[in-house]
């Protein structure tokens, strides 16, 4: 098993999940309303950050930490996502190249250009406490010839992100970040094996399961992520990136991963999903396949007169003030403190859960 991850502004419990802050903020609810529900720690996106508000006006600031009002260990994702969710969706947004990545503006037609040297300078600027490598992300399901390129890029561009920060911590000094590299390979076997081994080769303080992490019918690619946590050092950081369904981080964390980071919770909470534990489950360590939540859908009528809360022992806030009706009425009326409310919600169920998963619940 992975070890608890040292960082520079404290120390990550595994398994631990990262909330999506991805321009500086989680949406809806401040830095204190996160430290109240018992987040640890934060993932912003590096190349969000570089377009808007500028890498140097976060530097400018004392850095992200300071910034956002956030005393936790920050990890910023380089954009090699963006690779895929624009570029690849959408080839008028932008270019990949052996050497670079360019952006387009489709507003405004103006291009951002990422290398491996500038994510890894932006990430130093911004004070991230865990910098990931620029990586080619494809699609799970894209051609062997096309992941075989994606692979070679990756590679070639870890390396090149390694020696960056090595070089830049060197002339600069102080406490460097962590650097985690992004396996890529998608649905070839081959493919995700050889490049977890050839990262691991190189040496990075921890590791990323990349590309879309979920099949066209929703379900986790368990075996693809196998094949990785296989093929990397066992007590090395295994990070799922983009893996948030409450059965998924579940069945992923059997697998060997130990960190986790995704939108949904919270992105699911502004639509009035809201996540609790079936009766029984909340004292128990859940294990793959086990049915041990439900969704509370929160727009449904029989809410509108249950005056309890969303789930009998939750300890959040939100259950030990307020009843369903209240949450229900609050999103029928279009109050803003609804959205706020069903978020802290859900992310004090998801510390819940991963404490169950630590076994210190």
């Amino acid at each position: 098993m992975a070890e608890p991850v040292r960082t520079p502004r404290g120390t990550l419990p595994v398994p631990t999940f990262l909330p999506d802050a991805t321009r500086a903020g989680v949406r809806g609810v401040t830095s204190a309303d996160l430290r109240a529900v018992g987040i640890e720690g934060l993932v912003v996106n590096a190349f969000h950050l570089l377009r808007r508000p500028g890498a140097r006006v976060v530097q400018a600031a004392g850095g992200l930490h300071r910034f956002m009002d956030w005393e936790g260990p920050i990890l910023s994702d380089s954009g090699g996502f963006q690779v895929w969710s624009l570029i690849r969706q959408d080839p008028s947004r932008g270019v990949i190249r052996d050497n670079e990545v360019i952006f387009r503006e489709p507003e405004t037609g103006e291009k951002w250009s990422l290398t491996p040297e500038r994510v890894i300078g932006v990430q130093l600027q911004l004070g991230s406490d865990i910098a990931v490598c620029l990586d080619d992300c494809t699609d799970a399901d894209a051609p062997a010839d096309e992941q075989e390129r994606s692979v070679e890029r990756t590679l070639r561009w870890a390396r090149r992100c390694r020696e960056e920060l090595d070089r830049q911590v060197a002339q600069r000094g102080g406490e460097a970040p962590l650097l985690f590299a992004v396996v890529q390979g998608g649905g070839v076997e081959a493919l995700r094996r050889r490049c977890a081994g050839e990262l691991a080769a190189i040496g990075f303080d921890g590791y990323g399961f990349g590309g879309w992490p979920l099949a066209a019918d929703g379900s986790l690619l368990s075996e693809p992520m196998r094949w990785v946590a296989e093929s990397l050092p066992a007590d090395a950081p295994k990070h799922a990136l983009g893996v948030g369904r409450p059965d998924h981080v579940v069945t992923a964390h059997a697998l060997g991963y130990s960190a986790f980071d995704s939108a949904l919770p919270t992105r699911d909470a502004r639509h009035g999903r809201l996540y609790a534990f079936r009766p029984g489950w909340a004292t128990r360590r859940p294990a793959p396949g086990d049915p041990f939540f439900r969704a509370v859908r929160i727009h449904d009528q029989p809410y509108r007169v249950d005056h309890g809360p969303i789930e009998e022992g939750c300890d959040c806030p939100v259950c030990a003030r307020h009843s369903v009706a209240y949450l229900h009425h609050l999103f029928k009326v279009g109050d803003l403190s609804a959205e706020r409310l069903a978020t802290l919600h859900n992310l004090r169920f998801y510390v819940r859960l991963f404490d169950l998963l630590r076994g210190s619940a």
